[in-house]
């Protein structure tokens, strides 16, 4: 710890090209990159499937081979193909948060209520339109899931990349390493940055989440013990979180 408070209290090694400020900006650059790309592909494609009700096997093909890649190899791979540095790693990240944030757009849209979708499409509203103001809306929550997932692994995968030569603060690890620093607190305060940073971007997700999600779907993911007690006790059931008719009234 000590180690680590040295190096980051040192003002030189916040400067220059190689500093901590600048790399925590090619990290964040880096992860955001691939996960913009990601998403831009990886969302439209779930969408589709799920709504349409055909093609389930490639999101759950996609999903099982996301889990069963090795980042290492497909960042070794890309380097060979095309060259070391960030082009490769920004491929190989995108491979690796495309199939989180593909299964969950897939599973949210075909766990949204049927029985929305069909009052949607009886008041006459465009399959486009039911995607865009019925089911998206629902699904949020499980959109947002697949973010957070595929956030979590890229920016701890980018620290991976800086094996085949990426920026990023994965270089702090690698070269405080090197026999030129040898310095275990430059080691140490690229591990301890990249878990901060991981941590931070995952609670804007949630926090930009809960804005834009519906507080009955926000209400629906919360843990039993933050629901509302029923006011039968504690052996009667639970409090229902959705909307509900009100009682009818007594006739006279």
């Amino acid at each position: 710890m000590n180690l680590m408070w040295n190096y980051l209290s040192d003002a030189d090694n916040w400067s220059g090209s190689d500093g901590i400020g600048a790399r925590i900006l090619e990290h964040l650059m880096l992860s955001l990159g691939a996960l913009v790309i990601a998403a831009l592909i990886a969302f439209p494609i779930g969408l589709m499937v799920g709504h349409g009700r055909r093609g389930d096997d490639v999101p759950i093909t996609l999903g099982a081979l996301g889990r069963l890649v090795a980042p290492l190899g497909v960042f070794c791979y890309f380097a060979l193909k095309i060259d070391t540095g960030n082009d490769a790693v920004l491929l190989g990240l995108v491979i690796l948060a495309v199939p989180p944030m593909m299964t969950a757009a897939y599973t949210g849209i075909r766990l949204v209520d049927q029985a929305a979708v069909e009052s949607a499409r009886a008041a006459g509203m465009l399959p486009s339109q039911i995607v865009r103001s019925v089911e998206v809306p629902m699904a949020l929550p499980d959109l947002i899931e697949g973010v957070r997932k595929s956030t979590r692994q890229v920016v701890a995968m980018a620290a991976v990349a800086a094996f085949v030569g990426a920026e990023g603060l994965g270089r702090l690890i690698i070269d405080g390493q090197s026999d030129e620093f040898r310095s275990y607190g430059m080691v140490a305060t690229g591990g301890v940055l990249i878990a901060v940073l991981a941590v931070l971007l995952d609670a804007i997700i949630v926090a930009v989440g809960h804005h834009f999600t519906s507080p009955g779907l926000t209400r629906r993911f919360r843990a039993p013990a933050d629901r509302p007690a029923s006011a039968g006790g504690p052996g009667a059931a639970p409090v229902s979180t959705y909307p509900t008719m009100p009682p009818p009234a007594p006739e006279p």
